[in-house]
């Protein structure tokens, strides 16, 4: 099926307040010059415009009840599968089919779940499937299969699991996985996330022992390696 953009924005890529980053779902931030240009507010499945290249994801127009009481709309738009710094940077943003108004939630851990349905919403919508055959993840039911074995974790370590295996061709920074799991600055201190990791790893050997699915990029993070 061929979809149709229902409108379209362009626009320089600015420094928000870096709430993103604390779920797990960093944002770039459109600078939108006139705001009478904007649609109505919600979230919105979008395909983005970037460096000459095609990206796909959610875009969020409106205010963040959830995180402030401040009344300026925003443009944000989390990217799938994309983890890089582009602040300074012209970006389009087509937007195709609204999926929700804009909520409030009582704190940051529903906020993320929620989130994780818009992009799950988005990758349906454009037709993007999860590509292992040997770990599976649902995010509506906690769900996680190793090999058809179904996988018991505690919530930071589905939450961490989550955050890689939705972003397949993406590495995390230790500081970066912190942050989005423990919704805080992680201030240099790293040891929960590689103590988390290390449990991760031991279960999911109890049922593959052939498939580490999570890779170490030495100095630098994790990664997921479903194939």
């Amino acid at each position: 099926m061929r979809h149709f953009p229902v409108s379209v924005l362009q626009g320089i890529v600015i420094h928000g307040r870096g709430i993103g980053k604390l779920v797990g779902i960093p944002t770039a931030n459109l600078n939108v010059v006139n705001e009478s240009d904007l649609p109505e507010a919600g979230v919105y499945i979008s395909k983005v415009m970037l460096d000459s290249n095609v990206y796909y994801g959610i875009t969020h127009i409106g205010t963040r009840p959830t995180i402030d009481n401040d009344r300026d709309l925003s443009v944000e738009t989390h990217i799938l599968n994309f983890n890089k710094e582009i602040y300074g940077n012209t970006m389009e943003i087509q937007l195709y089919r609204k999926i929700r108004s804009t909520l409030k939630f009582d704190n940051l851990s529903l906020l993320l779940e929620q989130i994780r349905l818009d992009c799950l919403a988005s990758s349906e919508f454009w037709g993007i499937k999860p590509v292992s055959l040997h770990l599976y993840m649902d995010i509506k039911t906690h769900t996680v299969k190793v090999d058809n074995q179904q996988l018991s974790l505690s919530k930071k370590e589905f939450d961490i699991l989550y955050m890689l295996y939705s972003n397949p061709e993406v590495a995390f920074t230790k500081e970066q996985i912190y942050e989005a799991v423990w919704h805080e600055a992680s201030n240099g201190y790293c040891h929960a996330v590689e103590n988390t990791i290390y449990q991760i790893r031991k279960k999911i050997k109890v049922y593959s022992v052939q498939h580490d699915f999570i890779k170490t990029v030495v100095g630098y993070g994790y990664r997921i390696q479903l194939k």
